[in-house]
């Protein structure tokens, strides 16, 4: 009697497993087929195992066959609800008809991830109250043969002691505005402690720093909608920062000063160790990365700077940054030797209505003239060398353009 009893539940067990595979496989989005997994999957594994138990019939059997019951019951709702909820936020589709409870409640990207993954699509939508405001938005005229990065999925920025109000305003504006996950990195250099006369104490006066640097995190996040994912690592940051993605899939947003030692200053006697990662770190990161600055710009400053050294992916890099909205531009200038032929920057300025000019390009290697009216962002194929944050004294935006305020976006070749 027991063995029939047994194989009853089991065979019931089996019966709701394959309905939840089933719907897995048929239903028609994400939500509907979490509730098939979770609910059809935890009941026909719970009838499995209770079938078991009545065929073993020990005490530990039992005993061991309840508590995996509990803990289906305990954990696999809460896994469907986190599954519904990321899907939810990441704009996954939405068959039934009816309203949606949650408009307004959690914040909800205009795109699914397939449409944001398909470079088909135009720049994600943005509210906006004139047409000075409006992103500009590509023509529907047939594309050339260039190269096109994918879309946007992920923003990671640094958190750096006296670096992260502004850098995590940015990054967070950005991953809401393209509804990309946000993740935010603090992490300690192992490289600085390895440098220091007094080891133990040079780390414990970095993780105070770091610590105080989360701090400032959450308070610059208090108030806003946008959830970020926090990392602490300790190690070194070029390795933890290294990305294994497409380049265009991770934007990486960094300040344009400051390192992962938390500017506290130690080191051996007669020794130097001066932190200058911070322009290694695009050759590291694979991918886009941009240098935000402290002082706000106007709205005034629309005008987008390429500086043009010969990259063939300059122009993708471009039309990158305008399909994902990265800033509000109405001008493009183009700096470029007079033997670099156009690369394509044109045609992705008319593409997005805006207007264009090029220039000859200084002498320096990534500069660009002075003087140009409404810089909101400078556009680079490479990283200013050397690789020296400060070079005699002076910041390395200088090298591009005295008193530079605007923003850097960077991608290596």
């Amino acid at each position: 009697m027991l063995a029939i009893l047994s194989i009853l539940f089991k065979l019931a067990g089996v019966v709701f497993l394959c309905i939840a595979a089933l719907g897995v496989i048929k239903l028609a989005d994400p939500f509907q087929r979490m509730h098939a997994a979770t609910k059809a999957g935890t009941l026909g594994a719970g009838l499995v195992i209770i079938g078991s138990v009545i065929a073993h019939g020990a005490l530990d059997a039992t005993v061991m066959g309840i508590l995996t019951v509990v803990f289906l019951l305990l954990t696999v709702p809460v896994a469907g609800h986190l599954l519904g909820r990321a899907a939810y936020v990441s704009g996954a589709q939405l068959t039934l008809s009816g309203d949606d409870a949650l408009d307004g409640v959690l914040t909800r990207a205009d795109q699914s991830l397939g449409k944001r993954s398909d470079w088909i699509s135009v720049a994600p939508k943005v509210q906006a109250t004139d047409n000075r405001d409006k992103a500009p938005q590509p023509k529907p005229a047939p594309r050339n043969d260039m190269p096109v990065l994918p879309a946007l999925e992920a923003v990671r920025f640094a958190v750096i002691d006296g670096q992260v109000a502004h850098v995590a305003e940015r990054a967070g504006a950005i991953a809401k505005r393209s509804g990309a996950s946000l993740s935010a990195y603090t992490i300690i250099d192992t490289h600085a402690i390895h440098a220091a006369a007094d080891q133990a104490r040079l780390r414990r006066l970095i993780r105070e720093r770091a610590s105080d640097a989360i701090s400032d995190l959450k308070s610059a996040t208090a108030g806003t909608d946008v959830a970020s994912i926090l990392h602490y690592d300790e190690g070194d940051p070029e390795a933890i920062l290294r990305c294994e993605t497409q380049p265009g899939q991770t934007l990486l947003v960094l300040p344009c000063q400051g390192w992962f030692h938390h500017q506290v200053e130690a080191r051996m006697d007669r020794t130097t160790w001066d932190p200058d990662g911070l322009l290694r770190l695009p050759s590291c990161h694979g991918g886009p990365v941009l240098f935000v600055g402290k002082t706000p710009l106007p709205d005034t400053a629309r005008t987008l700077v390429v500086r043009d050294c010969g990259e063939d992916h300059l122009a993708p890099l471009v039309e990158w940054a305008l399909l994902n909205n990265l800033w509000e531009v109405t001008d493009i200038v183009h700096v470029a030797e007079t033997q670099i032929k156009d690369s394509g920057v044109a045609e992705v300025a008319d593409r997005f209505g805006c207007g264009y000019t090029r220039h000859a390009a200084p002498d320096s290697v990534c500069g660009i003239p002075p003087g140009i009216v409404g810089l909101r962002a400078v556009v680079l194929g490479r990283t200013p060398r050397p690789l020296r944050t400060n070079w005699f004294g002076a910041p390395w935006l200088n090298r591009i353009t005295p008193d530079m305020a605007g923003e850097v976006l960077i991608m290596e070749r």
